[in-house]
């Protein structure tokens, strides 16, 4: 068995990207923000690549920093976002995404390598706007999580699992220091009875030079086992992890918006610590 240790600069890491979330913006305007429901026939589409890589592993039994040696896992994921308008108070939101996986493991001295490439879970999601002030606005969703391919082959590609996601989001401005925040609670219920997953998103922060727009942001899920599985694939509707990073969005115009983001895995239960790098474009209409 391979030893376990502290994530080597977890703390270094932490501290340095949290800095950076005080100075830090929400990445557009809360008018694009959660909790703010675009008018009928507005919203976005937001297309990005996510390159995500690591070779250590959290363990297997409880919630900790600490890491062991694990196989090596790259994916490369193609998401696309997007929010449409519906009128009276209403949006529709989706979640759409195909990735390319890769583990390699060196196993008596021959690297043993392993690739996935397919589907992931697709998440669409009705909004309702309750308040809607300049510098408050929530909303509740009912998402749907449409499985996208089977959890059987190796890397595993997501849960494969359908569900339902309860969520309450809002957007905020405190009123100092040019301030923005972004928070969503979810309730993700899967339809198998196996699991309930309990997920937080928060981004927090303001404008810094030159219409750069920086955003702190952290992303907390832990997960209540509610019934037993029936075989090892059902352990994908698990997932336990804590994960901080930093995004950058550069409005080149009121309607195109770059987005450059770096996150972090740096406490988890099971799964790799991946680090992740981000590169979209937000296309307002």
């Amino acid at each position: 068995m391979q030893p376990i240790r502290k994530h080597p600069d977890v703390w270094v890491r932490w501290l340095r990207i949290m800095s950076a979330a005080f100075a830090a913006v929400l990445t557009t305007t809360l008018a694009q923000a959660g909790g703010c429901i675009p008018s009928q026939s507005t919203g976005f589409i937001e297309p990005m690549i996510r390159y995500s890589f690591g070779d250590q592993s959290f363990p297997a039994n409880s919630f900790s920093t600490a890491t062991h040696p694990s196989s090596n896992e790259q994916k490369t994921q193609l998401r696309l976002l997007g929010e449409h308008g519906l009128g009276d108070g209403f949006s529709l939101d989706y979640d759409l995404r195909y990735v390319f996986g890769r583990r390699s493991e060196l196993k008596k001295g021959v690297d043993v390598v392993k690739t996935n490439n397919g589907l992931q879970d697709q998440r669409i999601g009705l909004n309702y706007g309750l308040t809607q002030d300049a510098d408050f606005a929530d909303a509740i969703e009912i998402g749907l999580v449409v499985p996208g391919s089977s959890s059987e082959k190796s890397p595993t590609l997501d849960s494969g699992h359908w569900a339902i996601e309860p969520v309450y989001v809002l957007g905020f401005k405190p009123g100092f220091w040019n301030l923005t925040g972004h928070l969503d609670v979810a309730s993700r219920i899967f339809l198998d009875g196996g699991a309930m997953q309990f997920r937080t998103h928060l981004e927090i922060g303001a404008p810094v030079f030159d219409g750069v727009h920086l955003a702190g942001k952290l992303f907390f899920v832990r997960t209540a086992q509610m019934g037993g599985f029936s075989n090892l694939y059902d352990k994908g509707e698990l997932y336990d992890l804590l994960r901080i990073g930093v995004e950058a969005r550069l409005p080149l115009t009121s309607n195109i918006e770059p987005v450059l983001a770096y996150e972090d895995g740096i406490a988890g239960i099971g799964g790799h610590a991946e680090q992740r790098v981000t590169v979209g474009v937000r296309l307002c209409y």
